[in-house]
């Protein structure tokens, strides 16, 4: 491992990193690819910590002519609140509602909110645009019954981490081109916003596990966009984009030893860049996927309780705006 790096890591962070590349194999010749994949990343759930309790959690259905959408609800307190609607990472081809189960039920808590978990379809069974329009109905589907749900329709946020904050973004710009309001917020948690993996420290980071490497990555990427020259488009790429302006107020989450941070560094300037309200904050010390090990690495929890913190600030001083 490069020394400059290790130097730089968080005690936390190194001592995780030595145990995953420790343990890192190559699949064998009949495994599956995405079998292992999937596999391996539910490996992390117990790294989340332990599971806390909330007042209810409840399994949901989006039912349409084309697919199912599974969504689980985790109400913090009875009454009607505000609620976050949350598309996991996973880079598009794994990842699921258990995935994410132990930080989004801290989220609820310490935010006061709903959290929405949203199970959209996976490549490469389902490729783009896929994911994306599935996150795309799932918010719509929720403020259209925010009463029947007991949320306040008026205070509905998206966020996701990695995939799911690209995810997040893609929704914002769908919402407002498709002429419908913006979410009061849009949390962005590492996002992945450019698929081509271009960025300077994609080539400086990639090396810390094998399963986050650039060519894992594009491999991932050639099965949710065949299409190469979709790639670049915004709804693939919102890095890509050429108007980022009228969005919602959004918080970037980025991690300092992270291969995607650039291109979630940029998004934030982008949005500066188009007026948009934008709150940044670079972890030191910390990989990719640390806001789900806040049981491995304390930084986890420190950037809950900061999306937790956001989000009970725009919620209290959020109006509902038609664009």
């Amino acid at each position: 491992m490069n020394t400059d790096i290790l130097a730089k890591m968080t005690a936390d962070t190194r001592a995780l990193v030595e145990q995953m590349q420790s343990q890192s194999s190559s699949p064998s010749p009949e495994e599956n690819w995405i079998e292992v994949i999937r596999r391996e990343y539910r490996q992390i759930i117990p790294l989340a910590g332990e599971v806390t309790a909330v007042e209810t959690v409840e399994s949901l259905e989006v039912s349409s002519d084309s697919c199912s959408i599974q969504l689980r609800l985790y109400r913090p307190a009875p009454g009607y609140l505000p609620a976050l609607v949350y598309f996991h990472g996973g880079g598009f081809v794994s990842g699921d509602l258990d995935t994410h189960d132990r930080p989004l039920r801290a989220v609820a808590n310490q935010s006061g909110c709903v959290v929405i978990a949203v199970e959209y379809r996976l490549a490469p069974e389902f490729p783009f645009p896929a994911a994306p329009e599935d996150c795309y109905t799932a918010l719509q589907w929720v403020r259209a019954r925010a009463k029947q749900l007991q949320i306040n329709a008026n205070q509905i946020a998206v966020g996701g981490d990695s995939a799911g904050g690209l995810l997040a973004a893609v929704v914002c710009l769908m919402c407002r081109d498709r002429n419908q309001d913006q979410p009061t917020a849009q949390i962005l948690i590492y996002p992945n916003t450019d698929l081509t993996a271009g960025t300077d420290s994609w080539y400086e980071l990639d090396f810390l596990h094998p399963s986050q490497s650039r060519a894992n990555f594009l491999k991932q990427i050639e099965l949710y966009t065949p299409d190469p020259a979709k790639r670049t488009q915004p709804y693939a790429s919102p890095l890509s984009a050429s108007d980022l302006s009228q969005l919602a107020p959004t918080l970037v989450v980025t991690a300092e030893l992270d291969a995607q941070r650039d291109e979630g560094e940029s998004y934030a300037q982008r949005l500066r860049e188009a007026r948009c309200l934008v709150t940044h904050t670079r972890y030191p010390g910390v990989i990719h996927g640390f806001f789900q090990l806040g049981g491995a690495i304390s930084s986890g929890k420190v950037a809950i309780h900061e999306v937790a913190s956001f989000l009970q600030l725009r919620f209290s001083t959020s109006t509902c705006r038609r664009l």
